[in-house]
């Protein structure tokens, strides 16, 4: 018999949802196994239709991308290396081990190109806002990533400012699940990140400094969907947690006030992004240069959209998230299957673009 952590990591994987109910759960632990549990999930024909989804986008057109963008990627030429087992090698040259996540396993030992449409963990989108927060630096680089995981973009920037002869640079993450803060921790080991470069912090984010109850996930690698639990004690998927710790939580205004300037703020907060956002607008239009913002609802993708036009930041780049309508759903960002991208400039700051 499978257990209910089987079923609920099975779903989150296959459907990219939580399941519908406890007593859908219930009913699913009646498999004998993983294995037997896992085709029958495949050939549901939710699961069908997406992976129908999938396939349509990996071979449709990518979203042109304009001649500044392509010279964008330019003055990041190939990093070259070879492969390594056990680790994803980019085209910065930053390695990512395997062991972050599931999905990066069918990739391993691979060097992957520029990303000019995607590579194995983001799009163009995101790829765009980082390195143009890097060619805007100047001669010091300053960069935030909220929600880090295992810290990609932290280890990315730093290539990239590496790259362009700046040695000067300051490396913020803030996570707050503790397997994937030791994922942080480790990454920027592998990539040869000087520690005295890093401030890595294991607490959430927050409108205000404080305290949150936290579900820890059980497996570190397989749910990078977590947020602070909501008044009822199960997370905003309807799931109740085994093992919840009290953890500090920093309001984002304070937290930007560690430096004077900030190149880029990356922020991934699993529906949040809007409220947490909000709370510090002020900060952020006189301190911060780039913001690339993960988005999980099409709500938040429109709340962000005028927050940000109003405040006269410039949308440099975007992609809506998805979602499957569901009225089984606790919220809008339970139905979410594939996150959106916002890339905003502040024309304060970074004139033109």
């Amino acid at each position: 018999m499978i257990s209910r952590d089987d079923v609920i990591t099975a779903y989150e994987l296959i459907l990219a949802r939580p399941p519908e109910s406890e007593a859908v759960i219930e009913v699913q632990c009646g498999y004998p196994d993983r294995a037997s549990f896992g085709k029958a999930l495949l050939r549901s024909e939710e699961a069908q239709h997406r992976l129908r989804d999938v396939l349509r986008r990996a071979v449709e057109p990518h979203p042109a991308l304009s001649r500044q963008d392509m010279g964008v990627f330019g003055r990041f030429p190939h990093a070259g290396g070879e492969g390594e087992p056990g680790f994803i090698r980019d085209f910065l040259g930053v390695r990512t081990s395997t062991r972050y996540s599931p999905t990066f396993a069918p990739h391993d030992g691979k060097v992957f190109d520029v990303p000019l449409k995607a590579d194995f963990h983001a799009e163009a989108p995101e790829w765009l806002g980082l390195l143009k927060s890097v060619l805007s630096a100047g001669s010091r680089y300053r960069i935030l990533e909220i929600g880090a995981g295992y810290g990609p973009w932290l280890a990315a920037g730093h290539a990239a400012a590496r790259r362009r002869g700046i040695d000067d640079i300051l490396l913020y993450g803030l996570e707050a699940d503790p397997g994937r803060y030791i994922f942080l921790q480790e990454h920027m080991a592998q990539n040869g990140v000087d520690p005295a470069v890093c401030r890595l912090i294991n607490a959430a984010i927050g409108t205000a400094d404080g305290t949150i109850p936290w579900p820890v996930s059980a497996d570190a690698a397989a749910d990078y969907g977590s947020r602070p639990l909501d008044a009822d004690g199960q997370d905003y998927r309807g799931h109740a947690h085994a093992t919840v710790i009290d953890l500090p939580m920093l309001g984002l205004t304070r937290l930007l006030g560690r430096e004077p300037f900030w190149d880029l703020v990356h922020v991934d907060i699993q529906g949040l992004e809007t409220d947490v956002c909000g709370s510090a607008l002020e900060a952020l239009d006189a301190q911060v240069r780039w913001l690339v913002i993960g988005t999980h609802s099409r709500k938040i993708d429109g709340d962000l959209l005028e927050m940000f036009w109003r405040h006269g930041w410039v949308l440099e780049h975007e992609q809506p998230s998805r979602f499957n309508f569901s009225r089984n759903a606790r919220n809008l960002e339970a139905m979410t299957v594939a996150d959106g991208a916002q890339v905003w400039r502040n024309p304060r700051h970074v004139p033109g673009g």
